[in-house]
């Protein structure tokens, strides 16, 4: 997710760049800039975060309608495929696939594409339907599939409730489509035509994250050399969703409490108080009433914010919107790229639904994409499906109960058997570490290790917050 981003959009260009690392997706106009910049390093315009990924790899120079690659001399260089080819394949016939020579600026024509490390670059012509247009606008149905009940009973009672002014609350698991919702908030309501701000929490150090949100006055701390009006002043009028606030620091709550109870806020460094009108809209995926008890998030803070709550099952609890949504993705992708819709075969689809989806819509719009760019017949078949095989569907995620709240609470165990979790002890972080490694990062036999079913050791390591493991 962009750390921060407002509506409206910027204006829009000719030309983009599609990125696709196999974890997700991004979209880069190029017109009007110099040079766009490829590699592992922060600065670069596109990162890269990967091993195999030169800090400084690559550099992209726009020239009219196309654009001009030089490999900067990276460790393990970088592919450049002519056309839609399997990238797969690295080939050096003429009209296929070869390694760039390093420091030599080569033609990269719309439809070409590059390999660096796990990303595929591809440069796309800009059209009425970009992936850019709808992500920087925000329309609120761009992703939208209500098939299940539940998510339907949802939908009603956010645009319902968008008639007023209560702060919505949107509990899930990442990737669920929580901003999504947080859209449609916005866009039904009166505000509609006011600024909408999207704040990750998690993205920002709590220092910076301060200064972003409520602004500051010159000189209040080094480098402050003017003053500056903050995010949430600049959205007067409009709604701020604030996408991962269980992650705030005690300091930024007790602020954030200040400017729901007063309307008003003061900027660091300043001592006058300046009256605000915003909506605020709140996301997380922790349980933020566990959390207060706890005394982890302030509990007042919490009853400002919860005036509605609102819960969104994980995708494999409401399977029936896996083919819908996946349908929909290969559409709107495949549009983007001025291609004919691929046919989704049997065994993709097969695939796609005995998957258990743990990085949810945003993770299933990622394996779409990807196997968009890697099938060259017209067709996805199964092998053009990328999943990780620690995933896919087993007995005991079938015979869970279906309670779409059961991430956000701690799951309740089978009694506990030698070496097995224990709920809340203070050692089950380290117990999880270790299973894994004595299991290699099966996530199968760690679970059968500690006692207990897969889908609840998953629920566990995305409680603790820990890396999803690769098997061995």
């Amino acid at each position: 997710m962009t750390h921060l981003s407002t509506i409206p959009p910027p204006p829009s260009s000719r030309l983009e760049l599609v990125v696709n690392t196999g974890r997700k997706s991004e979209v880069f106009p190029v017109d009007g800039i110099t040079v766009v910049g490829v590699g592992r390093d922060a600065e670069n315009t596109i990162r890269v975060d990967d091993a195999s990924v030169s800090r400084q790899h690559l550099k992209l120079h726009p020239a009219g309608n196309m654009v001009e690659v030089e490999d900067l001399g990276s460790a393990n260089g970088t592919l450049l495929v002519r056309g839609a080819v399997d990238m797969d394949e690295e080939e050096t016939g003429p009209g296929t696939a070869h390694r760039l020579p390093p420091h030599q600026r080569l033609p990269m024509r719309v439809g070409d594409m590059l390999r660096v490390g796990p990303a595929v670059i591809s440069l796309q012509s800009r059209r009425r339907s970009s992936q850019s247009q709808l992500r920087a606008k925000g329309i609120s149905n761009r992703s939208r599939v209500l098939v299940d009940p539940e998510m339907k009973n949802a939908y009603e009672l956010v645009t319902r409730a968008a008639s007023s002014d209560v702060n919505v609350l949107i509990l899930g698991e990442t990737g669920v489509g929580k901003e999504l919702m947080a859209e449609i908030v916005h866009q039904s309501s009166r505000r509609a035509e006011r600024p909408f701000l999207l704040l990750n929490c998690a993205a920002l150090p709590e220092s910076l994250l301060e200064s972003e949100l409520f602004g500051h006055e010159k000189g209040s701390f080094t480098g402050a050399h003017q003053s500056k009006v903050g995010l949430l002043e600049s959205t007067d009028g409009g709604t701020v969703f604030l996408d991962e606030i269980g992650e705030l620091g005690m300091g930024t709550q007790a602020k954030l409490l200040r400017v729901l109870e007063e309307r008003t806020l003061l900027r660091v460094g300043g001592v006058k108080a300046r009256r605000i009108d915003v909506r605020f809209v709140t996301a997380t995926n922790r349980d933020l009433a566990r959390e207060a008890r706890a005394g982890r998030f302030r509990s007042d803070l919490y009853y400002r914010i919860s005036g509605l709550v609102v819960r969104i099952p994980p995708l494999r609890k409401r399977p029936t919107e896996i083919e819908p949504f996946a349908r929909h993705f290969l559409r709107e992708f495949a549009r983007h790229l001025g291609q004919p819709e691929p046919f989704l075969s049997p065994g993709a689809l097969a695939a796609l639904t005995s998957y258990s989806w743990p990085g949810n819509v945003r993770e299933l719009k990622n394996v779409i994409e990807r196997a968009v760019l890697i099938a060259t017949d017209g067709v996805i078949a199964r092998d053009h499906v990328m999943l990780d095989p620690d995933d896919l569907l087993g007995d005991d995620d079938l015979a869970e109960p279906d309670d779409p709240t059961q991430v956000l609470e701690r799951p309740k165990e089978e009694p506990a058997a030698s070496g097995s979790l224990a709920g809340d002890s203070p050692d089950e972080r380290q117990r999880l570490i270790s299973a894994l490694e004595e299991c290699g990062g099966n996530q199968t036999r760690a679970a059968k290790l500690l006692g207990i079913s897969r889908r609840t050791l998953i629920n566990r390591i995305e409680q603790w917050q820990l890396p999803r493991p690769k098997k061995r």
